[in-house]
Protein backbone atom coordinates (compact mmCIF):
# COMPACT_ATOMS: atom_id res chain seq x y z
CA UNK A 1 0.00 0.00 0.00
CA UNK A 2 1.44 3.42 -0.91
CA UNK A 3 1.02 6.60 1.06
CA UNK A 4 2.34 9.95 -0.10
CA UNK A 5 2.99 13.01 2.00
CA UNK A 6 4.01 16.32 0.49
CA UNK A 7 5.60 19.49 1.85
CA UNK A 8 5.74 18.42 5.47
CA UNK A 9 7.69 20.42 8.03
CA UNK A 10 8.23 17.22 9.96
CA UNK A 11 8.62 13.74 8.65
CA UNK A 12 6.14 11.71 10.68
CA UNK A 13 4.60 8.36 9.92
CA UNK A 14 1.33 7.66 11.68
CA UNK A 15 1.40 4.07 12.95
CA UNK A 16 -1.67 4.13 15.18
CA UNK A 17 -4.32 1.88 13.66
CA UNK A 18 -1.96 0.66 10.94
CA UNK A 19 -2.53 -3.00 10.12
CA UNK A 20 0.33 -5.43 9.56
CA UNK A 21 1.87 -5.20 6.12
CA UNK A 22 4.15 -3.22 3.84
CA UNK A 23 3.66 0.53 3.26
CA UNK A 24 5.52 3.10 1.17
CA UNK A 25 5.77 6.81 1.87
CA UNK A 26 7.24 9.82 0.12
CA UNK A 27 8.05 13.05 1.94
CA UNK A 28 9.31 16.35 0.60
CA UNK A 29 10.51 18.76 3.29
CA UNK A 30 12.09 22.18 3.24
CA UNK A 31 15.68 21.99 4.56
CA UNK A 32 15.17 24.74 7.14
CA UNK A 33 12.08 22.98 8.49
CA UNK A 34 14.16 19.94 9.45
CA UNK A 35 17.08 21.93 10.85
CA UNK A 36 19.50 22.03 7.91
CA UNK A 37 21.62 25.10 7.26
CA UNK A 38 21.79 27.38 4.21
CA UNK A 39 24.03 24.92 2.33
CA UNK A 40 20.84 23.03 1.58
CA UNK A 41 18.51 25.05 -0.64
CA UNK A 42 16.04 22.62 -2.22
CA UNK A 43 13.56 20.16 -0.79
CA UNK A 44 14.80 17.06 0.98
CA UNK A 45 13.23 14.05 -0.73
CA UNK A 46 12.61 10.99 1.44
CA UNK A 47 11.28 7.62 0.36
CA UNK A 48 10.42 5.33 3.25
CA UNK A 49 9.29 1.74 3.27
CA UNK A 50 7.61 0.55 6.44
CA UNK A 51 6.95 -3.08 7.30
CA UNK A 52 4.70 -3.63 10.31
CA UNK A 53 4.33 -6.90 12.18
CA UNK A 54 2.76 -7.65 15.53
CA UNK A 55 6.15 -7.32 17.29
CA UNK A 56 7.94 -4.57 15.41
CA UNK A 57 8.00 -1.88 12.76
CA UNK A 58 10.93 -1.86 10.35
CA UNK A 59 11.58 1.30 8.34
CA UNK A 60 14.03 1.65 5.43
CA UNK A 61 14.66 5.16 4.11
CA UNK A 62 16.36 6.68 1.09
CA UNK A 63 17.19 10.39 1.34
CA UNK A 64 18.37 12.80 -1.33
CA UNK A 65 18.93 16.56 -1.42
CA UNK A 66 21.27 18.89 -3.28
CA UNK A 67 23.81 20.90 -1.35
CA UNK A 68 25.93 23.93 -2.21
CA UNK A 69 29.39 24.07 -0.64
CA UNK A 70 32.79 25.78 -0.94
CA UNK A 71 35.72 23.74 -2.20
CA UNK A 72 38.37 23.20 0.48
CA UNK A 73 41.18 23.71 -2.08
CA UNK A 74 40.09 26.54 -4.38
CA UNK A 75 37.16 28.12 -2.45
CA UNK A 76 34.87 27.98 -5.52
CA UNK A 77 31.24 27.22 -4.83
CA UNK A 78 29.98 23.89 -6.18
CA UNK A 79 26.95 21.64 -5.87
CA UNK A 80 26.70 17.97 -4.98
CA UNK A 81 23.82 15.64 -4.40
CA UNK A 82 23.76 14.27 -0.87
CA UNK A 83 22.33 10.77 -0.69
CA UNK A 84 21.84 8.71 2.45
CA UNK A 85 20.07 5.56 3.58
CA UNK A 86 19.21 4.32 7.01
CA UNK A 87 17.20 1.52 8.53
CA UNK A 88 15.54 1.47 11.92
CA UNK A 89 13.63 -1.21 13.75
CA UNK A 90 11.07 -0.12 16.35
CA UNK A 91 10.19 -2.90 18.76
CA UNK A 92 7.20 -3.02 21.08
CA UNK A 93 9.05 -5.17 23.63
CA UNK A 94 11.93 -3.25 25.26
CA UNK A 95 13.48 -6.50 26.49
CA UNK A 96 14.01 -7.65 22.88
CA UNK A 97 15.98 -4.51 21.93
CA UNK A 98 19.10 -5.62 23.82
CA UNK A 99 19.73 -8.34 21.24
CA UNK A 100 20.47 -5.82 18.45
CA UNK A 101 22.91 -2.93 17.88
CA UNK A 102 21.57 0.15 19.68
CA UNK A 103 21.94 2.41 16.63
CA UNK A 104 19.55 0.26 14.61
CA UNK A 105 16.76 -0.36 17.10
CA UNK A 106 14.46 1.59 19.39
CA UNK A 107 11.82 0.52 21.86
CA UNK A 108 8.34 2.03 21.44
CA UNK A 109 5.13 1.68 23.37
CA UNK A 110 2.19 -0.17 21.80
CA UNK A 111 0.31 3.12 22.33
CA UNK A 112 2.70 5.10 20.10
CA UNK A 113 0.71 7.18 17.61
CA UNK A 114 3.44 8.15 15.14
CA UNK A 115 7.14 7.86 14.46
CA UNK A 116 8.99 11.10 13.80
CA UNK A 117 11.93 10.55 11.44
CA UNK A 118 12.87 14.24 11.17
CA UNK A 119 15.91 14.23 13.46
CA UNK A 120 17.24 10.91 12.12
CA UNK A 121 17.00 12.25 8.58
CA UNK A 122 18.74 15.52 9.49
CA UNK A 123 21.56 13.62 11.16
CA UNK A 124 21.98 11.23 8.22
CA UNK A 125 22.23 14.13 5.78
CA UNK A 126 24.85 15.86 7.91
CA UNK A 127 26.84 12.64 8.29
CA UNK A 128 26.72 12.12 4.51
CA UNK A 129 28.40 15.43 3.68
CA UNK A 130 32.00 14.56 2.69
CA UNK A 131 34.66 15.58 5.21
CA UNK A 132 36.86 16.88 2.38
CA UNK A 133 34.73 19.07 0.14
CA UNK A 134 36.27 19.19 -3.35
CA UNK A 135 34.75 20.69 -6.50
CA UNK A 136 36.70 18.02 -8.44
CA UNK A 137 39.19 15.31 -7.51
CA UNK A 138 41.84 17.03 -9.62
CA UNK A 139 41.21 20.51 -8.18
CA UNK A 140 44.52 22.40 -8.25
CA UNK A 141 43.57 24.84 -5.49
CA UNK A 142 44.93 28.31 -4.87
CA UNK A 143 48.50 29.54 -5.32
CA UNK A 144 50.01 29.82 -1.86
CA UNK A 145 51.82 33.01 -2.86
CA UNK A 146 49.40 35.15 -4.89
CA UNK A 147 46.05 33.42 -4.25
CA UNK A 148 45.28 32.76 -7.93
CA UNK A 149 42.82 29.93 -8.52
CA UNK A 150 44.99 27.48 -10.48
CA UNK A 151 41.89 25.86 -12.00
CA UNK A 152 41.09 29.06 -13.92
CA UNK A 153 44.47 30.61 -14.72
CA UNK A 154 48.19 30.12 -14.31
CA UNK A 155 50.25 32.38 -12.14
CA UNK A 156 53.91 33.35 -12.50
CA UNK A 157 54.85 32.63 -8.92
CA UNK A 158 57.94 30.55 -8.42
CA UNK A 159 57.63 27.54 -6.17
CA UNK A 160 60.08 27.87 -3.31
CA UNK A 161 61.45 24.92 -1.45
CA UNK A 162 61.42 25.87 2.20
CA UNK A 163 62.96 22.69 3.58
CA UNK A 164 66.26 21.54 1.99
CA UNK A 165 65.39 17.89 2.74
CA UNK A 166 62.70 18.10 0.00
CA UNK A 167 65.05 19.59 -2.62
CA UNK A 168 65.86 16.19 -4.16
CA UNK A 169 62.17 15.35 -4.54
CA UNK A 170 61.44 18.70 -6.19
CA UNK A 171 64.26 18.10 -8.67
CA UNK A 172 62.77 14.70 -9.57
CA UNK A 173 59.34 16.24 -10.12
CA UNK A 174 60.75 18.77 -12.60
CA UNK A 175 61.76 16.00 -15.04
Amino acid sequence: MAHSKNNQNEINIRISGLSNGLYEYHFSAEPSAIGLDANFYQAVEVNAQLEKTSHQIYIKTEIETPGRFRCDRCLDEFEISIKANFNMCYMYNALETGKFPSEEIQAISPDTVSIDLTEDIRQMIMLSVPLKLLCAENCMGLCTHCGTNKNHELCNCKEEVSDPRWQGLHELLKH
